[in-house]
């Protein structure tokens, strides 16, 4: 947290002229519906705008966006993205290589292609865009026109994370920002800099909230830039901070359905009351769509009252279908597997997530897929593959420590430890913080996967990083053990002596610990026909506990054989009753 502060208060951008106003576009209203997330009305505001002027490029743009924003936020449906490619295909015949379309096109080449599209042959595309509108005269000649690179932040803002170039479009966003420095840029610019710096993900949240926050020097009346703040602090669980945000976005305008929304995702499973509240408002203020009626099925089903939310789901089922709404069947997954019916829960859950973009399935999906998925056996390859396809899309280390953890907590349930110690390595390495639980759960799981020579690797460094800790020397016997059955190559003696030197600080602490290895020695000493030894491990026993009945009679089986070896050896010499251990 104190980096994201530390990246909030040194912003990189200038100052000067934050207040000056940018020249408003007649579509600016529209844009607004579209980032205000009221995609219906925006729509609507694009479809009459272009019948109005059905050759102007900015509008035949815009309109273009508006039809892909029509499934929601991430891969937009197949036949929007067709239509939108008809719209730009129309446009590009009648206007030829309008900067414009070029951009609108890009868009839907990134969408159709996905991670495989050709990024090198789409930029060159979007630098003919550039550079066809660079400005030829007056103060600005030779700068690139802010609303064109405006617009090729906007399409990667709203591609997946894994598809496009972001950190090209934050490159273009920025020199167009800095070369009109000192003068009216638009706030908007500042906003597709902060989703693209999140779209990258890692350590760049603070440069998204610095850029956030220059929005809104530049206009203070905008809630979203508020909002997307709010949303960073979200991911982290920093109440305090985001509730300041989510309500200066709301100060601003108290109809901005967003924040409503974040807020009862939040408190639904926290407070159902609060969750309620902001979940109306969300549905007073937000496009009027009965499709959001599956948010109220959400809440039913989040409050305890499951047939009432089931009932709800299956006449959302009927009435608009899990192909309009697929996440219909994430909830009929959730209220199926609380009633019981896993069957008809892995329908569901199996059924979404195999046939849905990465960018719309939810941490929590998997979650749910693992947890449905698991009481049926066999299902752990599906579920890792799933799994691994969630690591690929989601930028947030959280998320994926959580997949990490679930595919880890999979396998050890179903004694797949080979696995499980993949997926634990995988979970502690991107963690990042050796502790005393990063040791002892490594060795453990390497240890029940019978890696010898894992349990081995781990539990020395666990000695190495907390030498007061028994459970290094412990597991470092377990390995060596595994690595040597027969008990013949001496890695046991020696990881069983350095235990000892352990344990003997603390004797009496240590005492069944200290028995157990000394038998342990005892075996090792006795295979190497080194019986003097043997007998004086059973000494060791001795002195922790006299007269031990077992192993008084092992001492008298290793000091009979052992005479007999040394006479087999020539040796005649009195035996004496406890011999010394050199």
């Amino acid at each position: 947290m104190k980096k994201l502060v530390v990246l909030m208060l040194a912003v990189s951008f200038a100052l000067t002229g934050v207040n000056a106003q940018v020249p408003v576009s007649p579509l600016n209203e529209g844009l607004k519906l579209l980032r205000y997330e009221k995609n219906k009305s925006a729509l609507a505001f694009f479809k009459d705008a272009y019948e109005k002027n059905a050759k102007d490029p900015e509008t035949i743009f815009w309109y273009g966006q508006a039809i892909l924003s029509q499934n929601g936020a991430g891969t937009p449906d197949q036949a929007f993205v067709q239509a939108t490619k008809e719209l730009y295909q129309k446009a590009a015949t009648e206007l030829g290589n309008n900067a414009w379309i070029l951009v609108g096109t890009a868009h839907v080449q990134l969408l159709e292609a996905g991670e495989k599209a050709d990024l090198n042959a789409i930029k060159q595309t979007l630098e003919v865009a550039i550079t066809s509108t660079l400005n030829t005269k007056g103060k600005f000649k030779g700068k690139p026109s802010q609303e064109i690179v405006n617009a090729i932040g906007y399409i990667h803002s709203e591609v997946p994370s894994s598809v496009g170039d972001h950190r090209y479009a934050i490159d273009k966003l920025k020199e167009t920002i800095s070369a009109y420095e000192g003068t009216p840029v638009l706030p908007t610019m500042f906003v597709n800099l902060g989703i693209n710096y999140l779209k990258l993900g890692g350590e760049n949240g603070g440069e998204a909230v610095t850029a956030f926050l220059e929005s809104i020097n530049r206009d203070p009346q905008n809630a979203y830039p508020y909002y997307r703040i709010g949303k960073v602090y979200q991911t982290q669980n920093n109440l305090e901070s985001f509730d300041e945000y989510f309500k200066k976005s709301l100060s601003v305008d108290p109809k901005f359905a967003p924040t409503y929304f974040a807020l009862y995702q939040y408190y639904a499973d926290k407070n159902t009351e609060t969750a309620k509240t902001n979940l109306d408002l969300f549905l007073q203020y937000a496009d009027k769509d009965p499709a959001l009626d599956i948010f109220n099925a959400d809440y039913l089903f989040r409050a305890g009252q499951y047939d009432a939310s089931l009932a709800k789901v299956k006449e959302m089922e009927a009435s608009i279908g899990i192909k309009a709404l697929p996440r219909i069947g994430v909830l009929l997954a959730y209220n199926y597997d609380r009633k019981g019916d896993s069957v008809q829960a892995k329908t569901y859950i199996e059924q979404f997530i195999t046939t849905s973009a990465a960018d719309k399935v939810l941490n929590t999906d998997y979650e749910l897929a693992v947890k449905v998925l698991s009481k049926f056996s066999g299902n752990e390859a599906v579920l890792a593959g799933l799994l691994d396809k969630a690591i690929a899309a989601d930028t947030a280390k959280v998320n994926k420590l959580k997949y990490y953890k679930l595919g880890a907590d999979m396998f050890e349930k179903s004694n797949m430890y080979v696995d499980a110690l993949k997926w634990n390595t995988n979970y502690f390495n991107l963690r990042g913080i050796k502790d005393e639980l990063y040791y002892y759960k490594l060795s453990s799981v390497a240890y029940s996967a019978k890696d010898g020579l894992a349990t081995t690797e781990i539990a020395k460094q666990y000695i190495t990083a907390f030498p007061d800790r028994q459970n290094g020397y412990s597991f470092n016997v377990k390995g060596a053990q595994l690595i040597d059955t027969a008990n013949k190559l001496g890695i046991v003696f020696q990881a069983a002596t350095q235990q000892n030197e352990f344990m003997l600080k603390d004797p009496v602490k240590n005492k069944q610990g200290l028995v157990n290895t000394y038998y342990l020695m005892m075996g090792y000493f006795n295979e190497m026909k080194d019986l003097e030894k043997a007998i004086g491990m059973c000494d060791k026993v001795l002195e922790l506990m006299p007269g031990e009945a077992q192993t008084v009679k092992i001492k008298e089986s290793l000091v009979k054989n052992w005479e007999i070896l040394k006479k087999m050896q020539g040796n005649q010499k009195p035996t004496p009753d406890t011999p010394s251990q050199n």
